[in-house]
């Protein structure tokens, strides 16, 4: 009788002498079915189908239930380090990449009932990896590997084992290849450790100047003039602050783990889940090393607590600054101030869990236009990054440029940028269909063209064989910005920070995406409508590729044409606002809540 099994990563040792399959995501970066032998019976299961249909009241289940948890992980941290630190301590030191773990397991978990719902019990073959081999040491580096084939085929296997109750059946399947592989990645991202950088000889001098600063802006993303300009404003003398020590990847004390008490539960599958999950993908960072990155935290610590912090980037990935920042304002004499650094915020229907870290840790959080009536986000104004100035080539050709395209989602906005859903489709039917004289002056730019040490994402020689070699490939040479100003229009392919960032810039964007996979709050579908019916947004690649032909010769005239500028101004309102000087913006509205 044939045995149908179930895949849940792309290594061929999975399916070997198998007749059939049911695979998870087996769209793999290259477009392909990665099963691909003739002879098995292939059935896929796509995860941005399921998870896209999310209801509201499941949404909000996960919120809680995982708030629930979280509560019960600070108290164990406290019991483990013989501490006795808030819940906001741990919220701005753990937080981040609790809310990121939770939602991927949620996503998994989800996918593995709908397999278990859709085809009964099936067949597993693992990977005989341990958890050990995946434990990663800090959050930087887990994200990373949330994204990997290997982590998601073992939360997969997991997950599935879970709501079936069959472990014990596994087919456990060795490969010392994968083991390998796994840790030669995780080296070279040196297990998300920061590299340690010497201070320079300003920042010494500015330090000793300055050494208990009333004020602290730390990993603002501004020019070095525009951070003068800012501490000026606050009537605080300039500072220049690094938060790269030195940190060591302890080793694991797997007796310590063992004896993590999370697991009182409601009963709810999520939850007990999750729980069970904890004590062995929890970073080492915050068991094993934490007594090591507080040493180094005091090291740099300084003596008196600022009255406020303000941060564009540190609060998601850098341990040192987290601690730093959590002595501070437990202290109930410090205000912690986030500002938004990226594009999507105030507009995804379901929070992703960046946005709910920070809005749940911060006390207040500048957004660039928005607030959907959320009580601590104040509007100021765009201040993403440096940003070059640029300007179109009137005799320039066409960009199109890239999501972070994977094969794993690991938030419930960004299914749409994922290899098992659309995307592919609609950017080779774009291809297709535009005109060939458009077509030989196309170049596509995939996203982080030059980045290194992420396999986990679609690489420029994958995406140049998925079309065919049709196209050229822009390999990240040059800036974006640098790009864009070489051509004379491009499409963005996913909601992210070059649409706010390009019609901020008055650079001439068309977008396009798959509705299904792109849910919007009720404010922003009101805005993002004007964007489609002035022709910004598209949401078919068929409609997307008529209109660049149409407006080609003369960009200008679609582009200034007073509908598309109504469009453009409502959309920087909202979601881009602009300010002539908007290092002075974000002083003044710093100064305001100081």
């Amino acid at each position: 009788m044939k045995q149908t099994h179930l895949v849940t990563g792309p290594f061929p040792e999975l399916w070997r002498n198998v007749d059939s399959v049911v695979v998870i995501d087996g769209i793999g970066l290259d477009g392909k079915v990665f099963v691909d032998d003739p002879n098995v019976e292939v059935t896929l299961v796509k995860s941005p189908e399921i998870l896209s249909n999310i209801t509201d009241e499941e949404f909000r289940a996960f919120e809680s239930l995982s708030e629930l948890v979280f509560q019960d992980l600070a108290n164990e941290l406290n019991r483990h380090h013989g501490t006795t630190f808030p819940l906001r301590y741990w919220r701005i030191v753990v937080g981040a990449w609790f809310q990121q773990f939770a939602q991927v397991v949620h996503m998994r978990l989800k996918l593995a009932e709908n397999v278990l719902e859709t085809y009964g019990e099936l067949k597993v073959a693992k990977l005989d990896l341990t958890w050990q081999e995946l434990l990663p040491v800090t959050h930087d580096e887990a994200s990373l590997l949330f994204a990997t084939d290997i982590w998601n085929h073992y939360i997969y296997v997991e997950a599935y084992n879970f709501v079936t109750k069959s472990a014990t059946e596994n087919i456990l399947v060795s490969s010392p290849e994968r083991n390998k592989e796994l840790l030669e990645y995780r080296q070279n991202v040196n297990f998300g450790l920061p590299s340690p950088q010497t201070k320079s000889k300003i920042e010494t001098l500015l330090a000793k100047i300055s050494p208990n600063p009333k004020v602290v802006l730390a990993g603002v993303v501004q020019s070095k003039l525009a951070l003068i300009v800012m501490h000026l404003r606050l009537r605080s003398l300039p500072r220049l602050w690094r938060f790269s020590s030195k940190l060591t990847a302890y080793p694991i004390n797997a007796s310590a783990r063992q004896n993590f008490n999370l697991t009182k539960s409601s009963g709810v599958l999520f939850e007990k889940f999750l729980r069970e999950l904890l004590a062995t993908n929890l970073p080492t960072i915050y068991l094993e090393g934490f007594k090591e990155l507080q040493d180094k935290v005091s090291e740099s610590q300084i003596k008196r607590h600022p009255k406020l912090i303000f941060t564009n980037t540190l609060l998601h990935r850098n341990e040192q600054f987290k601690v730093w920042s959590a002595e501070h304002v437990i202290s109930g004499a410090t205000k912690l101030i986030s500002g938004q650094h990226g594009g999507g915020y105030g507009t995804r229907y379901f929070m992703g869990w960046n946005e709910f870290y920070e809005f749940s840790t911060v006390d207040r959080f500048l957004s660039w236009g928005w607030s959907d009536s959320l009580k601590n986000v104040v509007v100021s104004a765009c201040v993403q990054s440096q940003q070059d100035k640029f300007s179109r080539c009137k005799t320039g050709g066409l960009l199109i440029v890239l999501g972070p395209v994977t094969r794993n989602s690991d938030v419930y906005q960004m299914l749409g940028a994922q290899s098992n859903s659309s995307y592919f489709g609609y950017f080779k039917e774009l291809i297709n269909s535009l005109p060939k004289y458009i077509l030989e002056q196309t170049r596509v730019r995939p996203k982080n063209a030059s980045a290194v040490g992420k396999p986990a994402r679609v690489s420029p020689q994958q995406i140049s064989e998925l079309l065919g070699n049709l196209v050229e490939i822009d390999t990240g040479g040059s800036s974006l910005s640098e790009m864009q100003s070489q051509n004379r229009l491009s499409v963005v392919t996913y909601n992210e920070t070059t649409i706010p960032t390009n019609l901020l810039a008055g650079y001439p964007t068309v977008a396009m995406w798959d509705p299904n996979y792109v849910r919007l709050t009720t404010a922003a579908s009101i805005v993002y409508d004007e964007l489609f019916k002035a022709k910004i947004l598209h949401y078919t690649p068929e409609s997307a590729a008529q209109h660049i032909a149409d407006i080609w010769e003369n960009v200008d005239l679609w582009w200034t044409s007073e509908e598309v500028l109504q469009a453009r101004e409502t959309f920087c309102e909202n979601f881009a606002r602009h300010s002539k000087f908007p290092a002075l913006e974000i002083a003044k509205a710093l100064a305001d809540y100081r």
